[in-house]
């Protein structure tokens, strides 16, 4: 990649774990919860059975998120699936 593209590809990027991690909470409330199935049976449905990130019922970006990041380490508010 030449030095033109690199600087383009980068911009706006840092060295910020809390920021990443920040975009895996929104990832995971976005895709882990169905929210359509959710509102229609009045309880949370999660998508775990489907889920790249799960291996062993362990929820792998969890498990990133609270090992890089001690604001999460006791969070309840990070992410919304049901593993861990």
């Amino acid at each position: 990649m030449n030095s033109m593209n690199l600087k383009s590809f980068i911009k706006g990027s840092k060295d910020d774990t809390h920021s990443a991690i920040d975009g895996l909470n929104a990832f995971t409330k976005n895709w882990c919860m169905d929210v359509k199935l959710t509102e229609r049976r009045g309880d949370l449905v999660f998508r775990c059975d489907k889920c790249e990130f799960s291996i062993d019922g362990n929820c792998l970006i969890k498990q990133f998120a609270y090992n890089k990041d001690e604001t999460y380490t006791n969070e309840v508010d990070f992410g919304c699936m049901g593993l861990l």
